[in-house]
């Protein structure tokens, strides 16, 4: 394993969930056979993913989703509680999972001595919530979050360090 190869995977698994949500299960079972000394929260991460995809879904028909418009599906009449909770508990859930894999992002910084690790995770995690505020802020707090972990896997001097205490 490599930094390089880390600094993809993470990318590739943020994008993804930032653009094409559902292939984010990619990326994730990829960081989760790459990091076996973290594999405990990744898979937490990886199964609390697999639980909000159904929501998304939900998402999607209830036009909710950015994807609606892009596939030209028409949103399911509802009432807006429904709407709001569909919302709410999809995005706790994102939340959960991203919650583990700062988990990982945390432990591998106390083993590595890279704080930006933990930075870059809870930006992740502060831009959940503000996805309430405005897309835009996810997106630029998400893309933040993306390169403070580059940043932070290249502070570690070389994954051979990492999961050694």
């Amino acid at each position: 394993m490599n930094v390089r190869r880390l600094e993809v995977l993470f990318a590739l698994t943020l994008v993804l969930m930032m653009y094409v949500y559902p292939l984010t299960l990619i990326g994730l079972w990829l960081l989760m056979r790459e990091l076996t000394e973290y594999r405990k929260d990744i898979k937490r991460s990886l199964i609390v993913f697999i639980a909000s995809l159904p929501l998304y879904g939900a998402k999607i028909a209830l036009g909710i989703s950015g994807w609606s418009k892009t596939l030209g599906i028409t949103p399911i009449e509802t009432s807006p509680a429904v709407i709001n909770t569909v919302h709410v508990v999809f995005l706790a859930l994102q939340f959960l999972s991203l919650y583990f894999l700062y988990r990982a992002l945390s432990r591998m910084s106390d083993d590595t001595g890279a704080e930006m690790l933990k930075t870059g995770g809870l930006m992740l995690l502060v831009a959940i919530p503000l996805h309430f505020a405005t897309i835009t802020a996810y997106f630029i707090a998400t893309w933040i979050g993306l390169v403070l972990i580059i940043y932070g896997l290249e502070q570690t001097g070389g994954v051979s360090n990492i999961g050694k205490h």
